[in-house]
């Protein structure tokens, strides 16, 4: 499990709670291709460990508001809940780690 994001939420802070396996090209589910979000409460950090990727963040209309592409010098920004995104696109080298985070009120 990954230490604390030296965050404040509210009157916690987040932790993470579950780390998924590293997946390429070729594993990475079909589905981070298509608009999807977090629940309500969950916050994502996708890590990237090489290549690239570009990342549309989408509004509840589904309509694109925001598309920037990540690599290992940059990384993408903490998901928030319920916030739309999906991976556009990535290079045949692309390697990632998804991991999921949740506020805490222990210290």
């Amino acid at each position: 499990m990954m230490n604390a994001v030296k965050q404040n939420y509210g009157d916690g802070k987040l932790v993470c709670y579950k780390t998924l396996p590293i997946w390429n090209v070729k594993t990475l589910p079909k589905s981070f291709k298509e608009c999807h979000n977090t629940k309500e409460g969950v916050w994502a950090k996708l890590k990237i460990l090489s290549g690239s990727l570009v990342m549309e963040f989408l509004n509840d209309k589904k309509e694109i508001e925001k598309e920037t592409e990540y690599s290992v010098v940059h990384q993408p920004e903490m998901i928030k809940p319920r916030q739309y995104h999906k991976i556009a696109s990535c290079s045949e080298d692309m390697t990632c780690q998804l991991s999921f985070y949740t506020v805490s009120s222990n210290d």
